[in-house]
């Protein structure tokens, strides 16, 4: 069952791609690889700050690596205990610990949606990244990036062995290519390994080594700007992130498939005021791991986002939140029992409740389930002609544990929304009504 997960995730493309269509076409009925990565500690923690790996494990063991291919050692050893996600790590356009998701062949994963960490590519992308500042390796396979790897390397064959290795290679295991891992040294590798294990340090398995490559690259950068500094938050939607704050500054990155990511933001001030679905703001946050801008507008959370200080407090970047007024935003992923929240409309299925939640001080709603089990699924469909075509799956979400789980946020100014469930993989679907 494993071996062929890692096929399908790998033939497929990644687990959003294959995932998708399928629950498109269910939603259509009723209306119309690698292995992954955990936290130890919280998947909320900062990335600057998780759990601190043993200094005297993770760590390049062998000499003769560049400075950037032990910077990538270093960068990925933060995340040792971090829990493995699948799909983690691949936001489009964008690198960084990002949501999982669930992978319906392997229950092991079903609480994969809940972490903000990495799959096995998705770690190695990450800590390439940081080490370069720039996307190496990008939203791909480890097949795909093995056959054709986009950047300068070297190659290294399974005949070859252990021998011409150096800390920060990237090693390739399966007859399908289906994980990767950074060689430490001394018999030693990096890994996110799978749903329900965490980012460790292991023996490599010989007997399953494909070949290893080592991207070539020159320049010697910062790898953590602000070390240590920043809270760790998640964005949501399409965001642009810019060279400044304002709307007309060059884009410097965008995630363009809607995966969240969780960004580290150092401070934040009043730039250019951004509009989209009906939302204003105009805060905007400085994201020192990739030197730019992002408007609070695309930040779950409040307008000004709670422990994040101004920018005034940091010289080099400067600005202050002086005329932060008149902002909303819709990305917050409040409980649905908040404070002016109200059911617009519902449906049961199996005995599961399906409640589209509404406020109408913010114009958001969310979707919610109760009276289910671990497994039943929960989203909300958005629609700007009356329902005949609509935004599908907005915040799909899984019940994790207990009975009852609720989707974020998402704007129903001018619009009209639904929210839509299961009772389980497979079983039934069930919508509201429009509102």
């Amino acid at each position: 069952m494993r071996r062929q997960r890692q096929r399908d995730r790998h033939r497929h493309g990644t687990p959003h791609d294959r995932f998708r269509p399928l629950r498109l076409l269910l939603a259509a009925a009723v209306a119309a690889a690698c292995l992954a990565l955990p936290t130890a500690a919280p998947a909320t923690a900062a990335p600057s700050a998780p759990a601190a790996p043993a200094a005297d494990t993770c760590a390049p063991l062998k000499a003769g690596a560049s400075i950037a291919a032990e910077d990538a050692v270093k960068v990925a050893c933060r995340y040792v205990g971090w829990m493995y996600a699948w799909g983690g790590g691949h936001a489009g356009g964008l690198p960084g610990p990002s949501q999982g998701m669930l992978d319906e062949t392997d229950l092991d994963s079903i609480n994969d949606p809940t972490y903000w960490s990495f799959d096995c590519i998705g770690l190695v992308r990450w800590a390439w990244y940081k080490a370069t500042r720039q996307d190496i390796i990008s939203e791909r396979t480890t097949q795909s990036t093995w056959q054709n790897p986009g950047y300068a390397h070297t190659r290294f064959t399974k005949a070859q062995g252990e021998a011409p290795l150096l800390p920060g290679d990237i090693m390739y295991f399966g007859e399908d290519l289906s994980h990767v891992a950074l060689y430490l040294g001394n018999g030693k590798r990096l890994e996110s390994p799978e749903s329900g294990q965490v980012v460790r340090v292991s023996d490599i398995p010989w007997a399953g080594y494909r070949g290893s490559l080592r991207p070539e690259v020159s320049g010697v950068f910062p790898v953590w700007e602000y070390d240590g500094l920043g809270k760790q938050v998640k964005t949501w939607g399409q965001p642009n992130l810019r060279n400044d704050s304002t709307t007309g500054s060059d884009i410097n990155w965008t995630i363009d498939n809607g995966i969240s990511v969780a960004v580290r933001a150092l401070c934040q001030r009043v730039g250019e005021r951004a509009t989209v679905d009906g939302m204003v703001n105009n805060v905007w946050t400085y994201l020192p791991d990739y030197r730019s801008w992002i408007s609070n507008l695309f930040i779950q959370g409040p307008a000004i986002t709670p422990g994040v200080p101004s920018c005034g407090e940091y010289s080099r970047i400067g600005g202050t939140l002086d005329g932060a007024s008149s902002n909303t935003s819709c990305g917050d992923g409040t409980p649905p029992e908040s404070a002016g929240a109200w059911t617009a409309k519902s449906a049961t299925v199996f005995g599961r409740t399906v409640e589209l939640r509404y406020n109408g001080t913010t114009a958001c709603a969310w979707g919610r389930i109760t009276g289910g089990t671990i497994g039943d699924e929960i989203w909300v469909d958005r629609s700007n002609d009356g329902g005949d075509h609509w935004e599908p799956m907005l915040g799909y979400t899984t019940v994790t544990s207990g009975g009852d789980a609720y989707t974020t946020q998402w704007n129903d100014n001018g619009v009209v929304m639904r929210a839509c469930g299961t009772n389980g993989k497979g079983g039934s679907i069930v919508c509201t009504g429009w509102y």
